[in-house]
């Protein structure tokens, strides 16, 4: 039997590879390796420098559960600061020494004959690793451009939010951003008072609320800096969680989806009848005030954090166009009703790829056992996860971001309570000697119809009462499989204590 280079191999050096990697030492395992595609740890938080960067969660609640720290600048730092953080964590760790940069995974195949996984790696050897944690993050690449006619014509400049030319100067261009959503938000607020134009061209109107951020300071850093109580504040509103979790995922779906499809959207009622007299507030003109108020669920869509946005958005430099754009040309853009703008700089700020799109995940790329590929698997059978992380037609390998995955918290406890539990299984398997450990087939199917019944409210709303919406929460077959229906208190007992014998574990015969 030919031997692995690897016992674990890690795909992925953002906040889920890092996490990764802090178990597999924490568990004793050093024989491991961590591939990226780029060339330093930290993710989304390495590839995005465009103007105007922040996190849209609170920092106290956005950090590594095991990495704690004090001294943040803001409740909502920059980007730059995030990145240093996941930088200083990963120094801390020695996790440089396992890291392999500007490696990129093109495939992954598994050896039936030696029971390990084949890492065909972009213009480099093959890496073997027993063991596979795909900790490759929930927005994998930015959408394709071929929606929008006329891109490659352009004659100025196009950049996206995640390759952003840092010596791009926006003073006194005519820039155009396209998307609403949380990057373009904060790349207009960022950029208003320096160009000669900025046009926001808005196809969904998003729910954009105020983002409560303030500095923190010496007195607030010292505070934190007491052993327990960062860890308590974020426990405590873990707690506070606890009870609407409880309401969604196992109350609410005892009664009837007629009765939930009625009910639900009197919710949405209130919320937008708030939402028009916040922009009542904020906007002075009347018709983009109309053209702001979203149609869809406030909860359908991720809100939009930002408390400089409408200012930005009143700059007598800036408009929002909610026409539909019929094509870019040579000079700028055309909409629907003719216009045509000229502009130096456009900014496509059009969204991802993400984890629950069937069309993410490309046929040959993930290779099973008895011809299984995990493309064809989710195209025929839909996208479907053992906690989160599992499926039971790839042995020995983990998604940290799997369908039905994300947990009603901050993505870096999200991505300790998958990573803990794979790499409990991957411990125990050592500890039984065992080359091969797959989820059962039988366990997998009583997981996934569980999480049916218990999504029966997210299912409801996200897609009966929001028909035809397409989102971060809603896929492209119209499936609402991003969150996991289960509780934080549920979740962390199932990382940690999910019964050991949902999967089988074999040695090599």
């Amino acid at each position: 039997m030919a031997s692995a280079d690897f016992e674990v191999a890690i795909i992925g050096a953002g906040p889920g590879g890092i996490t990764a990697a802090h178990h597999l030492l924490r568990s004793g395992l050093t024989n491991f390796v961590i591939l990226d595609r780029a060339g330093d740890f930290g993710g989304s938080w390495r590839d995005n420098v465009y103007p105007g960067l922040a996190v849209d969660i609170p920092t106290l609640f956005y950090q590594f559960p095991f990495a704690r720290k004090a001294d943040w600048s803001r409740l909502f730092p920059e980007g730059a600061e995030i990145q240093r953080y996941n930088q200083q964590v990963a120094t801390d760790l020695n996790l440089y020494k396992y890291f392999r940069g500007n490696c990129t995974v093109e495939r992954e195949v598994w050896d039936d004959e030696d029971q390990v996984w084949v890492l065909d790696i972009a213009g480099d050897e093959p890496v073997r690793a027993r063991f596979v944690i795909n900790a490759v993050g929930g927005y994998i690449n930015a959408k394709s451009t071929d929606t929008i006619a006329g891109t490659d014509e352009f004659g100025g400049t196009i950049l996206r939010p995640n390759a952003w030319d840092a010596g791009y100067s926006c003073a006194g261009k005519r820039v155009a951003v396209i998307g609403t959503g949380s990057s373009s938000v904060q790349i207009v607020a960022a950029v208003v008072d320096a160009a000669e134009q900025v046009d926001v061209y808005q196809r969904t109107p998003s729910w954009i609320l105020p983002k409560p951020d303030f500095a923190f300071s010496p007195r607030a850093q010292r505070i934190l800096a007491i052993p327990g109580v960062a860890a308590a504040i974020n426990g405590s509103v873990l707690a506070i969680m606890e009870l609407p979790l409880q309401l969604i995922c196992n109350v609410l779906p005892l009664l009837p989806r007629k009765l939930l499809a009625a009910v639900l959207p009197q919710y949405d009622k209130i919320w937008r009848g708030l939402y028009r007299i916040l922009l009542r507030s904020k906007v002075s003109n009347d018709a983009d005030r109309k053209a702001m108020v979203p149609r869809y669920g406030i909860l359908a869509k991720r809100p939009v954090l930002s408390s400089s946005f409408f200012s930005a958005l009143e700059s007598d430099s800036a408009s929002l166009v909610a026409n539909p754009i019929e094509r870019i040309t040579a000079d700028g853009i055309r909409t629907a009703d003719g216009v045509e703008r000229p502009y130096d700089l456009i900014v496509l700020a059009t969204g991802y790829e993400l984890f629950t799109d069937p069309e993410t995940y490309q046929a040959g790329k993930t290779l099973g056992p008895n011809g299984f590929d995990l493309a064809d698997e989710y195209r025929s059978n839909g996208l479907r996860s053992y906690g989160g992380s599992a499926h039971p037609g790839l042995p020995n390998r983990w998604s940290l971001v799997a369908p039905q995955g994300f947990v009603g918290a901050a993505w870096h406890t999200f991505v300790d309570l998958t990573a803990r539990h794979a790499v409990r299984v991957i411990t125990e398997a050592g500890r039984r000697k065992a080359t091969v450990a797959q989820v059962r087939t039988e366990a997998f199917g009583r997981w996934v119809r569980k999480m049916n019944r218990h999504g029966k409210v997210i299912s409801t709303y996200t897609v009966d009462c929001n028909p035809g919406l397409r989102t971060y929460f809603v896929n492209s077959q119209g499936e609402a499989l991003y969150y996991r229906p289960q509780t934080i208190s549920g979740a962390l007992w199932f990382s940690r204590f999910s019964p050991i014998d949902d999967y089988s574990f074999t040695a090599h015969n």
